[in-house]
């Protein structure tokens, strides 16, 4: 469990890992009115750009952490069982 404040209310957390074969990536966009990089025309290029990945993700709840198996727990479940059916 991990513990921290936020605007002075306590919160609590518990580290989730991701479902097996997913990540978590880093994005960061252009700023508006930037061209894109790469060749001009391709509506692929440079829009964002990768700057991390992670494996876990934080469910935080106020007052005290998430109980297992309930919340984003319970969802990041759907990922797997939707490649299932």
């Amino acid at each position: 469990e991990l513990w921290a404040s936020f605007r002075g209310r306590r919160m609590g957390g518990r580290e989730l890992p991701l479902p097996p074969g997913y990540r978590g990536l880093l994005l960061r966009g252009g700023e508006p009115g930037e061209p894109p990089l790469g060749e001009p025309g391709d509506p692929q290029a440079g829009w964002v750009t990768v700057t991390g990945s992670f494996g876990t993700i934080t469910d935080w709840g106020a007052d005290a952490a998430p109980l297992p198996g309930r919340g984003l727990a319970r969802a990041l479940q759907w990922g797997p069982l939707a490649q299932a059916v």
